[in-house]
């Protein structure tokens, strides 16, 4: 199963500057009880900014540099995007796409569910999420925090 999962605002913004424009620790939280001891899929630009690895998840490296390496045993990178969605779609085990941009774009017609933190107002923005279609899945649940709404969708 290949779940994405990302925070956007209304405008679809999702970075700045390299990072996120917003400050919601209860996001975060969020996104580490969803993705904790799963395997995640990530470009190397977010991987990179991360500085580490997050602890208690294999992390998979999207990069289409073949000299780049990374020495992890929770690390993997991957160069052939297309053929490793193909194989993960098939598996059970989920996979969480967790940014950037252009990962989020290229992953997205793969995702059997959205798990989509929805942040209040509009933010200043150099990096947004895909345009994507609400109707083209089922809301599994809702939950509203201070600051944003977290919307599972499954597709239908």
């Amino acid at each position: 199963m290949i779940s994405l999962i990302v925070a956007h605002d209304e405008t679809l913004a999702i970075g700045h500057n390299g990072w996120m424009p917003w400050n919601l620790p209860e996001d975060l939280k969020h996104f580490k009880r969803v993705t904790l001891h799963h395997d995640i899929l990530m470009g190397r630009t977010t991987f990179e900014a991360m500085k580490k690895p997050l602890p208690k998840r294999h992390t998979y490296v999207a990069t289409n540099n073949k000299a780049y390496r990374f020495e992890d045993e929770d690390v993997t990178v991957i160069h052939d995007l297309e053929a490793f969605l193909n194989d993960r779609k098939s598996k059970q085990e989920p996979l969480y796409i967790c940014g950037g941009a252009k990962i989020y774009e290229a992953c997205i017609g793969y995702a059997d569910e959205l798990w989509i933190s929805l942040v209040e107002g509009t933010h200043k923005a150099d990096t947004y999420f895909p345009t994507y279609d609400p109707q083209s899945y089922l809301i599994v649940s809702k939950e509203k925090k201070e600051g944003f709404i977290i919307i599972h969708y499954r597709k239908k």
